[in-house]
């Protein structure tokens, strides 16, 4: 087993002397209330120099980063931010892999999204501009599984301005939550790299977690969410809808994506959750927990199901792809969740066709292919595709 890379994590000290151990931020946290210890515990123990037993060790790994235990902290510090710490010290010691989210290293040429784009032939190549001073960034998910949609987004877009460059890059958030803190450096550093190159100036995200991940990346370079341009524009939803807003988790501290929604919808009948803004919880997708714990993330995701159902809502409206997959449910009671961009846009996702193509992936001989292209067996793969070719 590696030593542990402690020197290099600030944050276990900080936590180490700043929280007082008053659990307050257990609140609303099964993970805080499963560890059996306050924050101030774990980053003592994740310092130490003791292994950390099994079951910390996948708590920390289920905790969906999502930051609602900070608004319960008196002393304005996010457990949150330790969980990520702590996942970076251990896969600093080996004692988690990087290969246990395997699809999820993005900055590997192939990963989920790009396996997923290139089996269903999604392709943006001819949106890509060699020079632009302003970048539309949809995010892996939006440009994923509705390429129609993030077709609308950049067509609107481009009326505003003809030159608008387009990215399906990701943001490399996922990196930094499992924990590959130096590798996200290096991933987001690529992309300033190329942006930089092409002249952009201006980055228009659609994706709130794209949104803030990037901010304060690029020097000389604004990040801006999609949505208040949309307001700006004059877009709003019509009356005699009832609806119910799904805030996403990076959203709690500023609220600015979600008061564009709230503007947006502001001639519906609009009944807020029992947890929105500031207090919002996670859809079940945060924190990659279902690779590690998939019965956890549906949970949660039943937990907010159930929220939504509360509301009596025709529509919860959410501006991450991510969670409205996450939240969308096959039964028949199952409450409609939808994108804001597919009301603004009228084109609806197609929920049924996106889950045959998420299971066909994996299947057959597309789906041989992409496992081999995803544990680094391309050059098998394509010698397999050469031999048929030739056949």
């Amino acid at each position: 087993m590696k030593e542990k890379a402690t020197d290099s994590l600030p944050a276990l000290d900080f936590f180490a002397d700043e929280c007082k151990g008053c659990k307050l931020c257990y609140a609303e946290c099964s993970v805080l209330n499963g560890l059996g210890m306050s924050p101030v515990q774990l980053a003592r123990l994740v310092a130490g120099d003791q292994d950390v037993p099994e079951n910390i060790i996948s708590l920390v790994q289920q905790c969906s980063l999502c930051g609602l235990c900070s608004s319960h902290c008196p002393f304005a510090l996010n457990p949150g931010d330790l969980m990520q710490t702590a996942r970076q010290s251990l896969i600093a010691s080996d004692a988690v892999t990087a290969d246990t989210y395997l699809p999820m290293l993005v900055d590997q040429e192939h990963h989920f999204f790009s396996l997923f784009r290139n089996t269903w032939k999604i392709d943006y190549s001819d949106l890509k501009q060699e020079h632009c001073s302003t970048l539309f960034f949809p995010g892996c998910s939006l440009s994923s599984f509705s390429p129609e949609l993030t077709r609308s987004v950049y067509g609107w877009l481009q009326q505003q301005d003809s030159t608008i460059g387009f990215s399906a890059a990701c943001c490399g958030l996922p990196l930094a939550n499992i924990g590959l803190a130096e590798r996200c450096c290096n991933h987001v550093a690529k992309l300033g790299q190329e942006f930089s190159a092409a002249g952009v100036k201006r980055i228009i995200s659609a994706c709130p977690n794209c949104f803030y991940h990037l901010q304060g990346q690029f020097p000389g370079v604004e990040v801006v969410s999609l949505y208040p341009l949309l307001v700006d524009a004059g877009f709003q939803l019509p009356a005699g809808l009832k609806t119910t807003i799904h805030d996403s988790c990076p959203d709690r501290y500023t609220g600015l994506v979600g008061e564009a929604m709230r503007s947006m919808l502001a001639s519906t009948e609009l009944t807020e959750m029992e947890h929105h803004g500031k207090q919002t919880i996670c859809c079940g997708s945060g924190g990659i927990v279902s690779m590690v714990a998939p019965e956890v993330s549906q949970q949660r995701a039943e937990l907010r199901i159930d929220e939504i159902r509360a509301t009596k809502a025709d529509l919860c409206v959410s501006t991450c792809m991510a969670c409205v997959k996450r939240l969308h449910g096959e039964e028949d009671d199952s409450p409609e969740v939808v994108h804001l961009l597919e009301l603004v846009f009228d084109h609806k996702l197609d929920h049924v066709q996106l889950q045959q193509r998420l299971e066909g992936m994996w299947q057959g001989e597309p789906g041989q292919r992409n496992l081999e292209l995803l544990s680094g067996g391309g050059e098998i793969a394509n010698a397999r595709d050469e031999r048929t070719e030739k056949a």
